[in-house]
């Protein structure tokens, strides 16, 4: 596939925002990638990107894009937008990776004839906030719309799915548009469940229910040996994984068809993936067992200071004891 780059002069900054050492001449190149062997050249810049994201966004760092591109990416039209600039601190060194943003080419929009780029969303993506080098971030989202505007980029509309509202990334992306006074609209927006730890862990939960839980647990115990385990460093990572898996297809996912094992390509990505997060310690994954057999497991990926829930699932023929529900308060205590 061909690669395209692009420079573009950074928008001149105010003394306030400027680092010590930079110019007004520094640059940004936009270099746009279509396949994935020229994607795996930007590994190496594309983690350090992520370890200094402005917010971080596990779906969008390589070991969990390069998975998800293998097994989805055939069917879209996609292009990979990497924008990098020369390091401030050493000017004639290394580029540095100041931005990625994977795109999805549509030629229609909500029924109309325009073509649109849009956040790249896989069925398995929750998250398509772009990753931003955190002291660059204002000035590669202002790159990446100069090369929007330029003739290079071949959609007439920009539309930026499931970012977080509340972040710094959307606040940079509202002066972006003011400064551009671009015409915009928000065609959706929804609340997004969050967990946050207090040292009083459950507080949140009425003290019946607990009472129902612990009640659930005692007769489920009485049935045979019962213990919640999580995935250790010294562990077979693989046996989790197919555990996982298999438990997930054994209930109404997998008769439904939508279950991790319903479909190679599926299955493939998530076994990349949770390999590629257990390489790097970011994954997360609790069972709860009965007799040494799983009847819940509740797999995590874990992104700076936090973690996102990815699935859960739990063994159907013991639904009345509600073993996902024990899971997830395992997870919060």
């Amino acid at each position: 596939m061909p690669r395209t780059e692009t420079t573009f002069a950074d928008r001149p900054s105010t003394k306030k925002d400027r680092l010590p050492g930079e110019s007004h001449e520094s640059k940004m190149t936009v270099v746009v990638e279509r396949g994935m062997d020229a994607l795996k050249e930007h590994v190496e810049a594309w983690e350090d990107l992520a370890g200094n994201a402005l917010e971080p966004n596990i779906f969008y760092e390589a070991w969990m894009m390069l998975p998800a591109v293998e097994a989805f990416g055939a069917v879209e039209e996609l292009y990979f937008v990497f924008i990098y600039a020369p390091d401030v601190k050493r000017p004639s060194g290394k580029r540095i990776l100041c931005g990625f943003l994977p795109l999805e080419l549509s030629h229609r929009y909500k029924k109309l004839p325009v073509t649109v780029f849009s956040s790249w969303k896989h069925i398995h993506c929750f998250l398509c906030t772009p990753l931003l080098r955190v002291e660059r971030a204002q000035e590669a989202l202002a790159a990446f719309f100069e090369w929007l505007a330029a003739y290079e980029s071949p959609a007439q509309l920009m539309e930026f799915r499931s970012i977080t509202a509340d972040g710094v990334f959307h606040k940079f992306l509202i002066d972006e548009f003011n400064q551009r006074a671009c015409l915009t609209f928000s065609s959706d927006r929804y609340n997004r469940a969050l967990f946050k730890p207090r040292s009083n862990a459950g507080a949140g939960i009425s003290g019946r229910h607990k009472k129902e839980l612990r009640r659930i647990q005692t007769r489920l115990a009485a049935i045979g040996a019962l213990e919640y385990v999580a995935l250790e460093s010294d562990a077979d990572a693989e046996a989790w994984i197919n555990d996982f898996i298999q438990l997930e297809a054994s209930g109404w996912k997998g008769k439904d068809g939508s279950a991790l094992a319903s479909e190679a390509a599926h299955r493939s990505f998530f076994e990349s993936a949770a390999t590629g997060a257990i390489e790097r310690d970011r994954l997360m994954m609790l069972a709860l067992r009965l007799n040494g057999k799983p009847i819940a497991m509740k797999c995590n990926f874990i992104s700076g200071g936090g973690s996102f829930a990815f699935k859960i699932a739990f063994d159907g023929t013991y639904s009345r004891y509600s073993p996902g529900m024990l899971l997830e308060m395992e997870n919060i205590r």
